[in-house]
């Protein structure tokens, strides 16, 4: 079954918007990045398959890990955001990056010790096809760990500026709550199913507590009205300028309760998922 309408998205929707912010969002989701890092606990000399790698944010520390002797193979559907990441892999040698759909490219016959993602797995068409295809890649013993958002509910850094949106332009048009996207396996069991039925082992789904780090009040709602469910909104409804600009100021404000001494610090709960072929 074809990822076709989010090789689509991804190449000419939000893969640029992403790398227009790519240097925000990479300081925003750092302390996910550590916990994804962390818990793949990728060794020197292993194989790692980072998947929907986008511009190589998880995929150059895996290979600083994993030297020497390993390397690590990003995959992404997005071409905007694979050519950030080429650019900044010429001086790393144990990395490379496709540009194919993991849920049916044929990795021919390699195994990957690591099979990882930060945010790069809600956006399968069929989700057990492309767990099992991804899990014929890794070798025996062989480990996932990703990390995936929680429900909106606990992510007040998008529900905030999202409940905005709704307050001034209406509910979005119903569906299905595991389409491909952002929040597509905020449902654990959901995800424990999809892995059970793709032939994984160990299974392990932990809601994680972990911090987002912003910029200015301004920044942040700039961002939530280009990337997120607050953004995705914006869009379905066809706000206009004028529009956007007053609900990106009425956000600013209502973010002002994460503002500290140190920043915008705001709090976001993720799934971590762990499981072994």
């Amino acid at each position: 079954m074809s990822n076709e309408k989010q090789i689509v998205y991804w190449n000419e929707v939000a893969g640029p918007k992403w790398v227009r912010l790519d240097d925000a969002m990479n300081a925003k989701f750092a302390n996910i990045n550590e916990l994804l890092l962390s818990h793949a606990a990728a060794r020197p000399g292993e194989a790692v398959l980072d998947i929907g790698c986008g511009t190589g944010t998880t995929a150059f520390p895996f290979a600083s890990a994993v030297t020497p002797g390993g390397h690590v193979t990003g995959i992404d559907v997005s071409e905007p955001m694979l050519q950030v990441a080429r650019r900044r892999s010429a001086t790393c040698s144990n990395v490379i990056f496709l540009s194919a759909d993991a849920q049916s490219h044929n990795f021919g016959g390699e195994k990957f010790n690591v099979l990882a993602s930060r945010f790069g797995v809600m956006f399968f068409n069929d989700p057990v096809v492309a767990f099992t295809n991804l899990r014929s890649a890794l070798a025996e013993g062989g480990r996932l760990c990703f990390v995936c958002w929680a429900p909106l509910r606990v992510n007040p850094h998008w529900q905030i500026p999202f409940d905005i949106v709704v307050a001034r332009l209406g509910l979005p048009q119903p569906r299905h709550p595991h389409a491909p996207g952002p929040l597509a396996f905020s449902d654990s069991a959901y995800v424990q199913n999809i892995l059970t039925d793709s032939g994984f082992s160990d299974i392990q789904i932990v809601p994680t507590a972990v911090p987002i780090i912003g910029e200015t009040l301004e920044e942040e709602a700039r961002i939530a009205c280009i990337l997120g469910p607050a953004a995705a909104l914006l869009d379905e409804k066809k706000a206009d300028d004028s529009t956007r600009s007053e609900i990106r100021a009425e956000i600013a404000e209502a973010l002002r309760v994460f503002l500290t001494p140190q920043g915008m610090i705001s709090p976001a709960t993720v799934h971590l998922v762990t499981a072994r072929k």
